[in-house]
């Protein structure tokens, strides 16, 4: 199994001219040629890598072969993305194309660097699936008006975790499990004599926002008032909830070094043999497909609420396609849009990412279906219970994101101050700058959670 899956990725990656869909789905997402289209049109990669960069490449070639457009293709590494596209909105130099971050709308979008696409989604929006609707796009609506943005896949978190010291530990659960289920997995695959250990531990930068999505359990999903108070601000619940979640550090269930792990520590810990559980998006599923053996790792869909039943799970498009107001050919910018977005390109480009494609059409793909390795991510996408919390502000926070979130939690796993601190010190901040932009920002609204319903 595992062999004929990697097959699969590994041939959707060097093969780019795959197709995946049917004639009429390709026909219907169709950018036609005509004689206005004779432009070039530059296009900013901001997650850069050597296979992204030989998709889009291969991928701008094919478009110019079916329109006549060219495209260029740009890219920025992404530390210095924020950067460097600030600096060319602020010159007027963005390039036609920008592959955004929802982080940075806040920025962009009153500054008026990237354009509405609601006319030219108009008629074609139902191709899309329900979250880039319902959630994506609802939401821009609530907070901007209208809609900036097309999605480029979607990530799905889940519970990575090993199958075989699960088995051995004789630890079995369903897709009801609660938290109280996981912290019970966590302990019992913890074996520091044997150098194993339960979990994944993110102590560094985005290690917040696991213990946030845990926390937003006890607020139904919310994380602000409508007068703009952040809501696990003196909220007994929330607070347990964090001394819970980070316990199993303290308790030494997970490395200690894990204070600093990021990203690539993480996926290494569980991939390498260190750690059972791992909880990140589904773009892991490509490392484990093709490092692990099928029988060694499996996903679980992230736990309900003992609350309300609600699975919250931050679905997301990490990266979107948007529009620069720099653009001299807006139209024929979104033609490379939507091709990008037809479904053949966005199935091939969402198997060499680890993500799930936007477009309702998936061409029946194994990948997707209900045995295959990313069965876990979809079920959650039809689960009725699931629900989009709000871990995101609409105000630029990327400076605490990097700096002030990750540090204040781990001053309390050091000793140096306590939880409750932790808990006053975010919230105070967070709810100064939330009130400072409903202030600023006449008629703006407190995004809710979103379901898929």
């Amino acid at each position: 199994m595992k062999k004929r899956m990697v097959l699969v990725l590994v041939v959707c990656m060097l093969v780019p001219m795959i197709t995946v869909c049917g004639s009429a789905s390709q026909q219907a997402f169709a950018a036609e040629a005509s004689p206005g289209d004779a432009v070039e049109l530059r296009f900013i990669d901001v997650s850069p890598g050597t296979a992204r960069q030989n998709y889009y490449e291969a991928t701008f070639k094919k478009f110019e072969e079916e329109t006549g457009i060219k495209v260029v293709y740009e890219s920025v590494p992404w530390d210095d993305a924020a950067d460097k596209l600030t600096a060319q909105g602020a010159t007027g130099q963005l390039p036609d194309v920008i592959t955004t971050h929802a982080a940075w709308l806040g920025q962009f979008i009153p500054a008026g660097w990237i354009i509405p696409l609601d006319g030219y989604l108009a008629g074609i929006e139902n191709d899309f699936n329900e979250y880039v609707k319902n959630v994506v796009w609802k939401g821009q609506k609530e907070t901007f008006q209208n809609i900036y943005t097309v999605p480029d896949g979607m990530m799905v978190q889940g519970i990575y975790y090993r199958k075989d010291w699960a088995a051995e530990k004789d630890l079995s659960f369903d897709d009801s499990w609660t938290y109280d289920d996981y912290f019970t997995m966590i302990r019992g695959l913890a074996d520091p004599a044997q150098n194993r250990y339960g979990n994944s531990y993110r102590g560094a930068r985005g290690g917040f926002d696991i213990i946030l999505m845990y926390m937003l359990t006890f607020t139904g999903g919310s994380s602000f008032d409508d007068e703009g108070n952040y809501l696990i601000a003196d909220n007994p619940d929330c607070l347990e909830a964090f001394k819970k979640w980070t316990s199993v550090y303290i308790d030494g269930a997970v490395p200690q070094d894990s204070i600093n792990w990021g990203f690539v520590e993480m996926v290494d810990g569980f991939t390498g043999g260190l750690t059972g559980t791992l909880q990140n998006d589904s773009e892991v599923a490509v490392t484990c497909l093709s490092t692990m053996e099928d029988d060694q790792w499996g996903v679980m869909p992230l736990p309900v609420s003992s609350v309300d039943g609600k699975r919250l799970n931050n679905v997301n498009s990490p990266y979107s396609y948007s529009i620069s107001s720099h653009s001299g050919n807006p139209d024929v910018a979104f033609k490379l849009v939507e091709y990008l977005s037809r479904p053949d390109n966005s199935i091939e480009y969402c198997k060499l990412t680890g993500q799930i494609p936007v477009m309702k059409d998936t061409g029946g793909d194994p990948l997707y279906g209900p045995d295959g390795p990313f069965a876990a991510f979809m079920r959650q996408l039809n689960d009725p219970a699931l629900t989009i919390p709000v871990l995101y502000p609409p105000f630029e926070f990327m400076d605490m994101h990097q700096g002030m979130l990750h540090e204040e939690v781990q001053k309390y796993l050091l000793g140096r101050q306590s939880a409750e601190d932790v808990i006053r010190n975010i919230s105070m901040e967070m709810s100064t700058r939330m009130k400072a932009y409903l202030a600023d920002n006449p008629g703006a609204v407190v995004e809710t959670p979103k379901t898929l319903q």
